[in-house]
């Protein structure tokens, strides 16, 4: 089921070259996702920058700008 994203905050580990995406959902709820290549944060990064709202679905871990049509 797909979380609406209320904040988020992406940090990179220069010394572990990892990287790490922390989100918060309308619900109140988070998820932290790591570890995270320098590819994978850099898209991740310009998903939540750029677009608005943004949604998460823990289940299948995708990200979408659009919700679920209703039945799905």
């Amino acid at each position: 089921m797909q979380k609406r994203i209320s904040f988020y905050d992406v940090d990179w580990d220069r010394r572990k070259a990892s990287g790490s995406v922390a989100l918060a959902f309308d619900d109140r709820s988070t998820t932290d996702l790591r570890p995270l290549a320098a590819e994978e944060l850099g898209v991740l990064a310009n998903i939540l920058r750029s677009n608005k709202p943004v949604y998460y679905d823990p289940e299948t871990e995708t990200f979408s700008t659009q919700t679920d049509p209703v039945g799905e």
